[in-house]
């Protein structure tokens, strides 16, 4: 009699989750596309080493950043960019991105503002 309870129980169990329906469960928040992006460079002038690193995120043709810029030889951050543009797609080979940007020394005082287009021409 066990067995023949435990072998019920065991199918029931079995056949519920065959039929138990996946749903996709769609999410409040939209899509947002980041990235963590570095780049390193050595100065053969001025002899000196720096990393301008920080995060990018993109959202339906928007894309903004914030990047430090961080001297290794100096070990203090010495600039921070603020970049914000928007990319218009003309055609599926063409796209034109105007683009600001606002940079800032370590204790953020306003520093250099640039505005200025980008082009993309994929063959």
């Amino acid at each position: 009699m066990k067995k023949l309870i435990i072998g019920v129980a065991v199918a029931t169990c079995i056949s519920s989750v065959a039929m138990a329906e996946e749903k996709k469960v769609s999410s409040v928040l939209p899509k947002i596309d980041m990235s963590v992006v570095t780049d390193t460079e050595y100065n053969v002038t001025q002899e000196n080493t720096s990393t301008k690193f920080g995060v990018v995120a993109g959202f339906r043709g928007f894309e903004g950043s914030v990047k430090p810029k961080f001297s290794w030889d100096n070990q203090e951050i010495s600039n921070v960019e603020f970049a914000l543009g928007y990319t218009h797609k003309v055609n599926d080979s063409f796209a034109i991105t105007p683009y600001g940007e606002i940079n800032t020394d370590d204790n953020l005082s306003m520093g250099d503002k640039i505005i200025g287009v980008k082009t993309k021409y994929k063959f």
